[in-house]
């Protein structure tokens, strides 16, 4: 239970209420959709994926879409705020500096046992295991390691913060530790949720290179699972903020 609202996430419940919402909505979202699909289609086609400098500027514009996206889904007109957007990039900064430092302690978490004089047994394994990981970014060994570190330190890193962003996009408080507050004791909640959404995107992954369709697979499956995944967070913070 939580310690400001006594409540506990209903993780099911969670998800069956953004599919209903997703199937009574069905035909608002699909103007959404199509958008959607089109900013997918266009970076599949950018060479080099976001090594590429013009996906600067497509970032930029598929972050205002998500921004467009609750604003139109809490109500919040004008749709298109630049106060608003501003505002919510403060927690959303929060949000990229807590990721890349978990992510930075996880990298070096596997050479600590070599500064502590581990070498033998431990050198072996530790060879084995980053020799597995120098194949090509694509491979489904690299996105099952990081899907499954990005499920550990999803609780903290991804879940809270996310919901203090749609806060702050709607003109409300955008504090972390507010959400923390609000949220405290889900964390395996948080972790059981985003297992969920993330295994059927590890699917889509793999049937993609085994149907090898070079992303446009995934192209289409994002394109409308995102949504859902997006309106599930909607759900999650209509629960622990709008119904408190």
């Amino acid at each position: 239970m939580t310690a400001e609202t006594g409540k506990t996430l209903q993780v099911m419940n969670t998800l069956k209420q953004a599919y209903v919402y997703l199937r009574r909505n069905e035909h608002m979202l699909r103007p959404i959709w199509f958008a959607h699909l089109l900013l997918c289609v266009l970076f599949n086609l950018l060479p080099g994926g976001l090594s590429n400098p013009i996906s600067l500027l497509w970032s930029i514009i598929y972050y205002v879409f998500w921004c467009i996206f609750f604003r139109m889904y809490y109500h919040k007109r004008p749709y298109f705020c630049v106060a608003r957007i501003c505002a919510s990039a403060i927690p959303s900064s929060k949000m990229i500096f807590i990721t890349f430092a978990l992510l930075f302690f996880l990298l070096i978490l596997p050479f600590i046992p070599l500064l502590m004089g581990f070498h033998n047994k431990y050198l072996f394994v530790f060879e084995r295991y980053m020799s597995a990981l120098q194949v090509p970014e694509t491979s489904i060994l690299n996105v099952f390691v990081f899907s499954l570190i990005f499920l550990f330190i999803s609780p903290f890193a991804f879940c809270r913060p996310y919901l203090a962003w749609i806060s702050a996009l709607q003109g409300l408080s955008g504090s972390v530790r507010k959400v923390f507050r609000k949220t405290s004791g889900n964390n395996l909640r948080f972790m059981l949720l985003m297992f969920l959404l993330n295994f059927p995107c590890l699917i889509a992954y793999g049937a993609d290179i085994l149907l090898q369709c070079h992303g446009w697979f995934l192209v289409g499956f994002y394109s409308f699972y995102l949504i859902y995944f997006n309106l599930v967070f909607a759900k999650v913070y209509d629960y622990f903020y709008q119904a408190s």
